[in-house]
């Protein structure tokens, strides 16, 4: 037995098979190295192996027909379990595994215990046979696809078994009229036929059949030969048949077959070709063009009257040179050096500026365009030039060349930075100021760079806020036009800028790009918040004047509207001051009021407005406060303002204050939020002075958190 099982294990290394037996019951699997091998494992690596260890290896699409298999031959339905699959090789590639096996033992109730097998990599196998299929599948696909080419083929009677839709194009049968019905013959003109027949009779005037006859031809070989066909509609087409036997594998003749092209249009273009050739002929003489016909050593064959014109020649004068002798010695060498290429077959044409020499001394500046001329089995004939005359445009050329440096130049020597842009966004052109403020001083060009990648336009309002570059490229946009507050992202630098955009356009009037001028206006702007400060700003007390508060009034109530806030508006009104003005002076009167700035100032958050609309009026915008929280600050400033005094001749003078506060809406105007604030200060007043009065809130009714603040001489909710 171990003699045998040696042998056994012999034979199944030799064949590089896989082994497996499983316990259908228990599920325990053994397997030999080789099954562990075939898809790149060791057995170590896939311990434990169960029957999910093979589940998990098995392509998806065939767990399904397997495991079916497997179930049949457990069932007592199939003699064997036998599947081909592919399984998941460690590399991650699948490969083709025919796994065959059967149960050899069973318990005392009749169900299998034991089920062993073989396992075996048969992946060249199935490729083969893969690549079988999809050439026989390539070769049938030629024949059904290919309607430039009549395919037709018959056994060796001559009935027809294969009508390919290239036959059906060119014919016009279907393919069930034709296929185990006619001959071939039935195709041919007959009166042709007749003519090629006649001939072939033997010596008892028998005439072949026209298969008799063609396939005669092609018995050792194939052969071809121009027919014309007749479709079934009566039409003619000229056509190149060629008809070659079919043999079987062991030689025997089992039919012919027959491919068709259709030539009726190339003998059409000949005729075409004759008819533009004569055509040319009347084009060469008399085109605008300088045309000539150069052989290949270069002497010119023939050359019409422009030609003549552009180089100032006769005719006669440049048929008895060359190419080579009129051409300037500087573009000689490229010149002859196309020519080379065309002779050669590198190129089909070619396209040279270059100069002439004219006769009367001239440099001519000519377009050249060359062709060759070949024979119909392709050996070089003789070349096809034309000649435009490009001298003034190349005049041009050179002087708008000097008109751009001369631009490019100036735009270098500028400070300002200008950018071309094409419709996307793409930098076509930057000047020197752009390029050391968007790269950097010494850095590459940015020409060629989207303007996005390179530069970010900002707000003062928003500087984290990027504007759009799609927007600022579109000419209907008024982005950069709303904005006096732009900002350019240099490195870590915000840079005040302004932006002006010029918009190119094609000759259609549709825009093809923009110019953008950006300058540095750091110290415009600066100077612009100097003047502003000093429009909006109270000499005396350092304080916003009426017009900086109006403006930051208006700030506060839109954000109020975009953010729904809370804000509350505080008009204070000095009480007692005139006597101080009329007592003591406009000296005391200032400084008084300098010292009710500086406390009002210090009373009040850091993010809060305080302003003097003029004499000793003043105002407070609160921003995020209640009605609530604003009367307690108000009460706070009217107790700070009581117990302040200044000392003056020998005394120390005080005042009172009279506080009025309304809510700031959303839906408000500036004169209705000053309207509604000073009704309250006027209610202060008109209620003794010296006291703080707050609008009703919008539902109605006293607020109860502030009821204990009515004391001190201070009015409560209506």
């Amino acid at each position: 037995m171990a003699e045998q099982r040696r042998r056994l294990e012999m034979i199944i290394e030799g064949t590089a098979a896989g082994t497996w037996e499983w316990n259908c019951q228990s599920g325990q699997m053994r397997v030999n190295e080789r099954w562990a091998q075939i898809v790149g494992y060791t057995r170590q690596e896939l311990a434990p192996i169960t029957p999910q260890t093979f589940q998990h290896l098995v392509h998806p699409d065939d767990l399904a027909r397997s495991n079916g298999l497997l179930r049949e031959h457990l069932e007592g339905r199939s003699p064997h379990y036998d599947s081909l699959c592919r399984m998941r090789h460690k590399d991650g590639h699948w490969i083709w595994v025919q796994d065959r096996g059967r149960v050899y033992e069973w318990d005392e109730q009749g169900q299998p215990v034991w089920m062993a097998g073989a396992h075996a990599d048969v992946s060249d196998l199935q490729n083969a046979l893969q690549d079988a299929a999809n050439m026989r599948q390539r070769l049938q696909s030629v024949v059904d696809a290919s309607d430039e080419v009549a395919v037709i083929a018959t056994d060796v009677d001559g009935v027809v078994n294969l009508f390919n839709s290239g036959a059906q194009k060119l014919l016009g049968y279907a393919p069930e009229e034709v296929i185990g019905r006619v001959n071939p013959g039935l195709f041919h003109d007959v009166h042709e036929m007749e003519d090629y027949l006649r001939p072939e009779a033997d010596a008892d005037g028998r005439v072949p059949t026209i298969f008799e006859a063609l396939t005669a031809r092609a018995a050792q070989g194939t052969w071809s030969h121009q027919w014309t066909f007749v479709r079934k509609d009566g039409g003619h087409r000229q056509v190149q048949l060629s008809i070659s036997p079919l043999n079987s594998s062991t030689g025997s003749r089992i039919g012919y077959v027959g491919m068709a092209v259709d030539i009726t249009p190339l003998l059409e273009m000949r005729e075409q070709a004759y008819v533009a050739a004569e055509k040319f002929t009347g084009a060469f003489s008399s085109a605008a063009l300088g045309m000539a016909l150069v052989s290949l050593e270069g002497r010119w064959l023939d050359v019409n009257d422009a030609l003549c014109g552009i180089l100032g020649y006769t005719r006669a004068e440049l048929l008895e040179a060359d190419f080579q002798t009129v051409t300037h010695p500087d573009d000689l060498t490229t010149d002859l050096a196309m020519v080379g290429d065309l002779l050669a077959g590198r190129r089909d044409h070619y396209h040279l500026d270059k100069r002439y020499l004219g006769k009367g001394g001239n440099t001519v500046w000519g377009r050249l365009s060359v062709s060759l001329v070949r024979a119909p089995h392709g050996e070089p004939l003789h070349f096809v030039s034309q000649i435009q005359d490009v001298t003034a445009q190349r005049q041009n050329s050179l002087q708008l060349r000097e008109s751009e440096q001369r631009t490019r130049v100036t735009l270098d020597a500028v400070a300002d930075m200008v950018l071309n842009l094409d419709r996307h966004g793409l930098i076509q052109y930057a000047n020197a100021a752009a390029t050391r403020a968007l790269a950097g001083e010494g850095a590459a060009p940015v020409t060629g760079s989207q303007v996005q990648d390179v530069m970010e336009l900002t707000t003062e309002y928003a500087p984290r806020s990027p504007l759009d570059v799609a927007v600022l490229l579109d000419p209907e946009s008024n982005a950069v036009d709303l904005h006096s507050d732009l900002l350019l992202s240099v490195g870590a630098q915000l840079l005040p800028v302004d932006v002006t955009r010029a918009w190119l356009q094609g000759e259609d009037g549709q825009v093809t790009g923009a110019v953008w001028v950006i300058r540095d206006v750091t110290q415009q702007r600066a100077r612009q918040r100097e003047a502003r400060h000093l429009a909006e700003v109270d000499p005396l007390t350092e304080l916003s004047n009426r017009r900086g508060f109006e403006a930051h009034l208006q700030a506060a109530i839109t954000r109020v509207a975009r953010t729904g806030q809370s804000a509350s508006l505080m008009f204070i009104d000095l009480d007692n001051f005139k006597p101080i003005n009329d007592s003591h002076g406009h000296l005391a009167g200032d400084a008084m009021l300098w010292a009710v700035a500086n406390l009002l100032k210090h009373g009040v958050r850091d993010s809060d407005i305080v302003a003097r609309l003029g004499g000793d009026e003043f105002a407070v915008i609160l921003a995020g406060c209640s009605l609530k929280r604003a009367r307690r600050i108000a009460s706070d400033l009217l107790e700070s303002v009581r117990g302040l005094t200044i000392p003056w001749d020998q005394q120390r003078l005080g005042v009172g204050a009279s506080i009025g506060i309304a809510a700031i809406g959303g839906s408000m105007n500036v004169d209705e939020a000053v309207a509604a604030a000073d009704a309250q200060c006027y209610r202060a007043k008109a209620l003794g002075r010296n006291n703080v009065q707050v609008e009703a809130p919008l539902h109605g009714g006293p607020d109860p958190l502030d009821s204990a603040e009515g004391e001190g001489g201070e009015g409560g909710l209506d």
